[in-house]
């Protein structure tokens, strides 16, 4: 069958008229012969009824092979409606545990925040930014915080009357005040490379501890105290160095933002 409907789709119609002529005459002349009367023909009619089955049995399954054709060539475009679908209804539910879980989180924050979405992202290494939907007109200003419902994200850069431009904490030029949740140590976050910060300006006797939660500590002006920063996974002394080093994972994963916060307060913003 699959030979046959190989064998259809490459010729045309007009090149089988000569083959469908010669095979009709074929079938009167057999169909004389085995309708005639004189004697002796019965083996002859036998025969004859035998090849007309051989030659019209593939003739009658043209039909069939045109129709089932038809009717795959239907399934696969209904398989690619279904495909489309399923996949905009998981993205739809993706979307919505999304949104549920930033709503739930400005209601639970003390924090006035604005929510925004992304809608570009910078993709060079060190120079970590987004753009976001909202701008000027929205009351967004240079220097807001920027959050999500996992952590810090970063910091406006520059506003237009539309959007603006968000760096993130993994951009090479931004750094925020943070503190070490329990041993209370201060510093300050900067990007070396890869997902994870370093923090810089902890003396190397402070007992950070692996696990330890990042907060900003509000001293830089910028970020408002007690926002969600990462965790401790690495310390290291280094020889006589009078600092520790100090890696911090993100709360935040900043290669899948798709909705911001931007954190509003009373303090003065430059403008754009």
């Amino acid at each position: 069958m699959a030979g046959m409907s190989a064998f259809l789709e490459k010729f045309h119609l007009e090149s089988l008229e000569p083959w469908i002529v010669l095979g009709l005459a074929v079938l009167i002349s057999l169909g004389l012969m085995a309708t005639s009367e004189r004697p002796g023909t019965e083996a002859v009619r036998v025969r004859t009824t035998e090849m007309l089955e051989v030659f019209v049995r593939p003739i009658n399954l043209i039909p069939t092979i045109v129709s089932l054709k038809g009717e795959n060539t239907r399934l696969r475009a209904e398989n690619t409606r279904l495909k489309i679908e399923t996949s905009q209804l998981r993205e739809a539910q993706f979307e919505n545990l999304r949104l549920r879980q930033m709503l739930d989180f400005r209601e639970g924050s003390s924090l006035t925040l604005r929510s925004a979405q992304v809608i570009g992202k910078n993709p060079l290494p060190g120079v970590s930014s987004l753009l976001i939907n909202a701008g000027w007109n929205a009351g967004v200003r240079k220097n807001m915080a920027v959050v999500n419902d996992r952590g810090l994200i970063g910091e406006v850069s520059r506003v237009g009357s539309g959007t603006s431009v968000v760096h993130l904490l993994t951009d090479r030029n931004v750094g925020a005040a943070v503190r070490l949740s329990n041993c209370r140590a201060d510093g300050i976050t900067s990007w070396m490379g890869g997902k994870n910060l370093m923090i810089e300006g902890i003396a190397s006797a402070t007992p950070a501890r692996l696990g330890e939660e990042v907060i900003t500590s509000g001293l830089d002006g910028v970020f408002p105290p007690g926002i969600l920063v990462g965790q401790v996974i690495r310390t290291q002394r280094a020889g006589e160095n009078l600092f520790l080093e100090i890696e911090v994972e993100p709360a935040a994963d900043f290669s899948t933002i798709e909705e911001i916060f931007v954190v509003w307060d009373n303090e003065p913003h430059q403008t754009p």
